[in-house]
């Protein structure tokens, strides 16, 4: 009898580590998803930056943008180039906010974002026109992040 209970403790006392160390290796490694998702948004920021100190001409297009230019201000095939661009940004906001919701990135990535860009009003006509490629709930997010300072 006595060796079965000692058997018994034994086996719980095992399972009981087992279970802190399965517990350990799962906070470890949402650890380093979280890492791995911080770097994927920085390295995302980084190429749009460099995007724009290597080609003059989408660094011309975001000056303008800057400066109070509209749709109307840009001949055509700037445009494309510039909505492009800002859709490249707009997915890398959506994508934050997906992994916001999902709790591998903190709400402080949103910080991070430069915002000013977004609150011109070329890209204002860009987000309105393509609003609705977006999920719903992203795109009530977003503007309330746009427009709140």
């Amino acid at each position: 009898m006595q060796k079965r209970n000692i058997i018994e403790t034994v086996g719980i006392v095992s399972v009981v580590g087992s279970l802190v160390f399965v517990g350990v290796e799962i906070k470890q490694n949402t650890s380093a998803v979280r890492g791995a998702t911080q770097q994927a948004v920085s390295s995302q920021v980084s190429e749009m930056y460099r995007i724009v100190s290597e080609n003059e001409r989408m660094a011309d297009l975001m000056n303008r943008a800057i400066k109070g230019a509209t749709k109307s201000d840009l001949s055509e095939a700037d445009y494309v180039s510039f909505w492009n661009f800002q859709m490249m940004g707009l997915r890398r906001i959506e994508n934050i906010y997906l992994q916001y919701k999902n709790g591998l990135l903190t709400e402080d990535a949103f910080s991070r974002i430069g915002m000013g860009i977004y609150r011109t009003k070329l890209v204002r006509q860009i987000w309105d026109e393509r609003r609705g490629d977006f999920e719903k709930d992203f795109a009530e997010f977003f503007e309330q992040l746009r427009d709140n300072e």
